[in-house]
């Protein structure tokens, strides 16, 4: 089912960013923590009262595209699809397809006999998607899929346990192809374990080396998962190289991550890898630029307290730390990385081994990081801060507040203020004009707080052909509260970042907006998706799931079973364009891939271009000018079957494509 859905007013009208007024704020939550397991805290801490001060006002920008187009991909009552963060199920050919995954159930009880991978796709030709799925697409019960573009036009498919792989040589079409289970474990592994929670992306020039992360698990005592995670590559989909990956060449061999710590992506022949998501290590992303034969790794955000063994030693600083997160890659070969965050600190009465995970606004955040800041995330200094009550703070930058968005008021006791750094941040919770956030409405035991730890969360990366990022995040919206009303449905909200401008522009769109789509307004959005890199200008894809119940019955041990919806949703933005760019990012298509009599060639402007066929000796065979225009663009070839190269030169660059013809 497809929805047009248009903007109103209603955004411009209930966001005001951080609205002029005071809002108090009830006692923070608090829940304890062993390692990795949260659970409730049996009382509440008996916290100083948190104030919110006025904020400045800042420009909530609506209306930034022109449509968005809404889909339900698939209905499923299995609603866990991840333990911390989904990553690597969707995807986007060169024609403008997108397949996308979620973990499928069509069962109302815990066994989900019937679990496995659920799929659709989106044909670019006829604008629609595929019926929803009745069944799974594996024969045997599995989970936790995960998908990426194989070769040219293909995909393939990952899920667990144990990893199992899957192809299809034209996606979308005809049955798949089961390629046997991946490699159990790297040689001398010592336990009889497979890896499982599967990652899944491609590189190279035709997307046919295959790259996967997963994670072995050891259960070592009832309350001890001993965790390796592993490296697996492979050019043809049966034959694979098996490692403890990069991670192992700092010392991470084992025991710093567990499954579903971890996204991937490519983009060209360079492939990426974010780990996060541990509670006593820092987060590391590592990078190859030759298709994953050799990587470098470095600290996105440095754990001050890194490799403390939790149930041995204590700390009484408060610390401010990442959980969720998510990764791209752009057209100029810059990692992108989105962070959620949270507090966590030890109380008087805690013994070792015990910390405490605070919730509500005063500790939400989305944080940003690229690959060309020469250095984790810190606690910087700013010059705005010059003459102010912070400037003593910043003088002296905390490694405990790197991650930290919201600031104690000096000379204002209990009140504290955001200092949303758009170059840092990319998000948070709204804030709506006349609404007060109350923490009680936010967290209860059967709520997310094993999904997220923070407010904000589970953020998902769109990237276009420029280098304009989207970034989509799952957060309360405090205008839609539950029958009860005594909990926050959560809301999609996207913030935005032009390549050419380097800040973002914070919590601009609400996917979820009920005043765009009134079936919305008792809807749960979570579980964020997307296509990493799009293959047209101005142009973003999320998907996320939405049900009518608060809480998940996979997890919290829910009585009632709810249908799931997949939504899928493509913005288009006119965000602006560059001046000066690569002739890879004027040219980012050409097909149909093998051809016959023409080619359209798909351009991210209107550009004038010198257009040359050579063939596999270096005849030139034909060499013209001729005018692109934004979109797709026809060219007769009148060629005899065989394979040529096409180059298309245009801002003094040169792109140069092969293709074949019949």
């Amino acid at each position: 089912m497809k929805r047009i859905l248009l903007l109103s007013l209603s955004l411009t009208l209930g966001i005001s960013a951080f609205a002029q007024q005071r809002i108090a704020k009830n006692d923070i939550r608090q829940f304890t923590a062993n390692a990795k397991k949260v659970t409730a805290g049996k009382e509440n801490v008996n916290a100083t009262a948190a104030n919110f001060a006025p904020q400045t006002a800042k420009s909530v920008v609506v209306n930034r595209y022109n449509d968005m187009s809404d889909w339900e991909t698939m209905l499923t009552t299995y609603d866990l699809q991840s333990n911390h963060f989904c990553s690597n199920r969707m995807y986007e050919l060169d024609n403008g397809s997108v397949g996308i995954v979620a973990t499928l159930s069509h069962q109302a009880n815990q066994s989900a006999s019937d679990r496995g991978t659920g799929y659709n796709f989106y044909n670019a030709e006829t604008g629609e998607w595929g019926d929803m799925p009745e069944e799974r697409v594996e024969p045997m019960r599995t989970g936790w899929p995960t998908i990426a573009q194989w070769g040219e036009k293909g995909e393939i498919l990952i899920s667990h346990t144990p990893m199992r792989c899957w192809t299809r040589e034209v996606a979308g079409e005809g049955e798949w192809e089961y390629r046997g289970e991946l490699p159990t474990s790297p040689e001398g592994y010592p336990y009889n374990e497979v890896a499982t929670w599967p990652r899944v992306i491609t590189s190279g020039d035709n997307h046919n080396i295959i790259h996967v992360v997963g994670d072995i698990q050891y259960q070592v005592s009832s309350d001890e998962v001993y965790n390796h995670q592993v490296y697996l590559r492979s050019e043809d989909a049966e034959n694979w190289e098996i490692s403890y990956g990069p991670l192992a060449d700092v010392g991470y061999e084992s025991g710093a991550f567990s499954g579903d710590d971890y996204a991937l992506a490519a983009n060209g022949h360079t492939v990426a890898i974010l780990f996060t998501g541990s509670l006593t290590n820092s987060v590391w992303m590592c990078k190859s630029t030759d298709d994953g034969l050799t990587w470098e790794s470095r600290r996105v955000w440095e754990d001050p307290y890194e490799g403390i063994d939790l149930d041995e030693a204590m700390y009484t600083d408060t610390l401010f730390r990442p959980m969720n997160g998510a990764i791209v890659i752009d057209n100029h070969d810059v990692v992108h990385v989105a962070l959620n965050t949270f507090e966590m600190m030890h109380t008087a009465d805690n013994e070792p081994g015990q910390y405490s995970v605070w919730s509500g606004r005063s500790v939400d955040g989305i944080l940003y990081w690229n690959d060309t800041y020469e250095g984790p995330i810190a606690d910087t200094y700013h010059e705005e801060y010059i003459g102010t009550p912070f400037e003593e703070h910043f003088a002296n930058p905390n490694p405990h507040h790197a991650a930290r968005l919201w600031w104690p008021i000096p000379d204002e006791p209990g009140y504290v203020q955001i200092r949303p750094d758009s170059t840092k941040w990319i998000g948070f919770v709204p804030m709506y004009d006349g609404i007060e956030w109350i923490n009680d409405l936010f967290y209860n035991e059967s709520d997310y707080y094993q999904l997220f730890y923070g407010i904000s969360g589970h953020p998902a990366f769109s990237c276009d052909t420029h280098g304009n990022l989207a970034c989509a995040f799952s957060s309360p919206c405090v205008r839609r509260l539950d029958d009860n009303g005594t909990r926050y449905y959560r809301s999609i909200y996207v913030s935005y970042r032009n390549v050419d401008e380097g800040y973002w522009e914070q919590v601009v769109d609400d996917l979820t907006d009920e005043d765009i789509n009134f079936m919305f307004l008792y809807s749960d959005n979570l579980f964020t998706v997307s296509v990493p890199n799009t293959h047209s200008p101005l142009e973003f894809w999320f998907g996320f799931q939405a049900d009518d119940m608060i809480g998940l019955y996979w997890n919290d041990g829910q009585s009632i079973a709810s249908e799931n919806i997949i939504h899928a949703i493509k913005l288009s933005t006119p965000l602006s364009v560059p001046d000066n760019y690569d002739a890879k990012d004027v040219v980012y298509g050409l097909y149909p891939n093998p051809a016959t009599d023409y080619v359209l060639v798909k351009s991210s402007q209107d550009v004038e271009a010198n257009i040359s066929i050579v063939n596999l000796i270096g005849q030139t065979l034909k060499q013209f000018n001729k005018s692109l225009k934004m979109g797709e663009n026809a060219i007769s070839i009148d060629l005899k079957s065989g394979i040529y190269f096409c180059t298309i030169s245009a801002n003094g660059f040169n792109k140069t494509i092969k293709f074949v013809v019949k």
